[in-house]
């Protein structure tokens, strides 16, 4: 069996798509290579399907895909949000910004762009005393 030969073989995804094990998404002028998980030989969604989950930054306009990791800072009030804007929590004015954009890198990440489209929110560990 050749190495590199599952990932040339297509597989069912349950958006009703065939698609690559690994192949590269694009959105908006920005491309990086993903790898879907595969669990029974069948993936939640396709590599097509997931370029369409692909938005923008709040604060910087740029490309967010499945996978990156985001920030949720507070938007003032007097703060008029970009038309594409997407809300991570509309109530709390928390648009959903890139993790180019972090203040702090890493330590200011709220989570990351998953699939269908939203926030999968970091854990963090909780110490008792």
């Amino acid at each position: 069996m050749k190495l590199f030969g599952v990932f040339k073989k297509k597989i069912m995804a349950g958006c009703g798509h065939e698609t690559l094990v690994k192949d590269r998404v694009s959105a908006f002028g920005a491309s990086r290579e993903v790898k879907v998980p595969v669990v029974d030989g069948k993936t939640d969604y396709c590599h097509r399907c997931l370029e369409k989950m692909a938005i923008k930054c709040a604060w910087c306009d740029g490309v967010i895909l499945i996978g990156m990791p985001i920030t949720s800072y507070v938007a003032k009030k007097n703060f008029v949000l970009p038309e594409h804007s997407v809300w991570f929590d509309e109530e709390q004015r928390l648009p959903v910004g890139c993790g180019r954009c972090a203040e702090m890198g890493p330590a200011d990440w709220t989570g990351i762009w998953a699939p269908p489209g939203k926030v999968k929110e970091i854990e963090f560990c909780h110490f008792e005393e």
